[in-house]
């Protein structure tokens, strides 16, 4: 199971604020009279808390930023011969033909924000830049002409066609329902609010414990997971 660095960052902050809360009480019990060290303890409160408030509740977009946002997003597309796996960010286009598939994991971890699918590669995928990338990305291209291991995360574009494209491009593929949010158990509340014409529901679950985090999707020699795992690893 892997570490959330999501929740190290907050467990980070969250160190950073108590710091500030427990010098600025010092401060005060010393009867200190320097403004610059009650300014250095507040910016400790101030800032993470900043960070860590946008981390958890979200950080308001502007339409233009909500734009660029969508337009560095991941996708894949889908054709007879493979799929296109675009990443805006590098400017690079990865394809994976579909007789290049050996294994397809499913993987939902309880610590991760993201569920995720990984192809695993007989050759690596085939790499294509934008005609006019970003200079970085022109001096520090992304290579993955090594790789037989792509994972996608679920907050890319099409995302939950990738089940039925592999059902109908490969055979003998095991079916699994992205729609369904496996980590919710017990639905212990739900509160429906309307505000600016908007209609907004807050619903509290209990976790899932239970549920399936890891599946095979497909695999060109019926192995288990742990099995394709270990060969990846070698």
């Amino acid at each position: 199971m892997k570490l959330n660095p999501f929740l190290v960052i907050k467990l980070v902050l969250a160190i950073f604020i108590m710091a500030g809360l427990g010098l600025t009480v010092f401060l005060v019990m010393q009867d200190v009279k320097i403004v610059g060290a009650y300014l250095v303890s507040g910016l400790f409160i101030l800032v993470p808390g900043m960070i860590l408030y946008g981390l958890t509740f979200g950080f308001r977009n502007s339409e233009k930023t909500t734009r660029k946002q969508a337009e560095k997003q991941e996708s894949v597309t889908f054709d007879p011969k493979g799929i296109s796996y675009e990443l805006p960010l590098f400017d690079t286009t990865l394809y994976i033909d579909w007789t290049n598939i050996e294994a397809v994991l499913y993987t939902n971890y309880q610590s991760d924000d993201n569920a995720e699918i990984i192809f695993h590669l007989i050759q690596p995928p085939r790499q294509t830049m934008a005609e006019n990338p970003w200079f970085l990305n022109r001096i520090f291209p992304l290579r993955f002409s090594y790789r037989k291991e792509i994972t996608i995360a679920d907050d890319c574009k099409n995302f939950g066609q990738i089940p039925a494209m592999l059902e109908k491009y490969l055979v003998h593929v095991e079916p699994i329902d992205l729609t369904e949010d496996y980590k919710r158990g017990t639905l212990l509340s739900s509160k429906t609010a309307i505000k600016n014409d908007r209609i907004r529901t807050e619903q509290h679950w209990q976790p899932n414990h239970n549920y399936e985090r890891e599946k095979v999707i497909y695999d060109k020699y019926g192995r288990t997971f742990q099995q394709i795992k270990q060969k990846g690893n070698v």
